[in-house]
């Protein structure tokens, strides 16, 4: 009989550790479990974050390890809105006001247009917007091998597609403009303002890419964004003014716009340059324009 107590007291205490180790197992599992899922919605806030910053193919292509990015891409749109007097205003008018309030208004709506258009922000810098077209980071493919397709004809068929494709997203750039100049005008009546819009805009090679390792961005270089912003700054509120290599392309919207010669005039950092100006006509409304 006292062997079989102290068997029953062995029985108990390893059914005792048992409990315990199974116990102590159950109560990591769960704190492991309710870890990765923590991890898993902090992962899914700063992908959403970092979508929000970077295009889906290059944030794609940063993943796979290539940085920095560094593209040399031909004939991008590129277009600089800025809004005239803000600076004077920012000295009369609270800033929760005119910041917090009507610029961060407008600058939303200028987000939700670009996206409707199929065009890229690039970057808010003060109260000036700029937007750029003809990108393309996730056809980049499909173009090569269109183009490799056309080594029998290069100087006719590839011409031909790049020119189209360079018009289709000035033209979009144009009317992204016109959508422009009504949220303006719709926001400034709700906050009882009457800011007017400078619009600039040009077509040329850039550079895009991702650069340094904190707080970067994607950003485009080159002559071309000189010359975009350029004409922005001498250009005629209400208006868009461009180069005359824009308006080989969308010269022909007049369905949209009046145009005019500005003639031969020196552009500070550039020289003698041809330009032309596109007023927006009044009696077409932006909402039913159709590419």
């Amino acid at each position: 009989g006292h062997d079989i107590g102290h068997s029953d007291d062995g029985v108990v205490t390893q059914l005792y550790f048992l409990m315990n180790i199974l116990g102590l197992k159950s109560i990591v599992f769960a704190a492991v479990f309710l870890f990765a899922k923590d991890l898993e919605k902090e992962y899914m806030k700063s992908e959403e974050v970092l979508r929000s910053i970077l295009p889906p193919a290059i944030l794609k292509r940063i993943k796979r390890g290539e940085f920095p990015i560094v593209d040399h891409v031909h004939g991008v749109s590129i277009l600089f809105a800025d809004l005239v007097g803000f600076t004077k205003a920012s000295a009369d008018l609270h800033p929760n006001f005119l910041v917090g309030l009507f610029l961060n208004d407008l600058f939303h709506a200028f987000d939700e247009i670009v996206y409707k258009h199929g065009l890229e922000k690039i970057k808010t810098i003060g109260d000036a917007y700029m937007v750029v077209g003809g990108l393309n980071h996730g056809q980049s493919l499909s173009i090569e091998k269109e183009e490799s397709a056309d080594h029998h004809y290069p100087n006719c068929n590839q011409q031909r597609r790049k020119s189209t494709k360079n018009r289709h997203h000035c033209e979009r750039i144009m009317l992204l403009a016109l959508d422009m100049f009504q949220e303006l005008k719709r926001i400034n009546a709700k906050y009882k303002l009457d800011f007017e819009l400078r619009v600039g805009v040009h077509i040329g090679p850039v550079v895009a890419g991702v650069l340094g390792r904190k707080r970067f961005t994607y950003d485009v270089w080159g002559d071309s964004v000189n010359t975009a912003s350029r004409m922005e700054s001498n250009g005629i509120p209400g208006s868009i003014h461009m180069s005359s290599d824009m308006y080989d392309l969308v010269g022909n919207m007049h369905q949209h716009f009046d145009f005019h010669s500005c003639g031969t005039k020196v552009i500070k950092g550039k020289g003698e340059m041809t330009t032309f100006i596109a007023k927006p006509l009044s009696s077409i409304r932006s909402d039913f324009l159709a590419i």
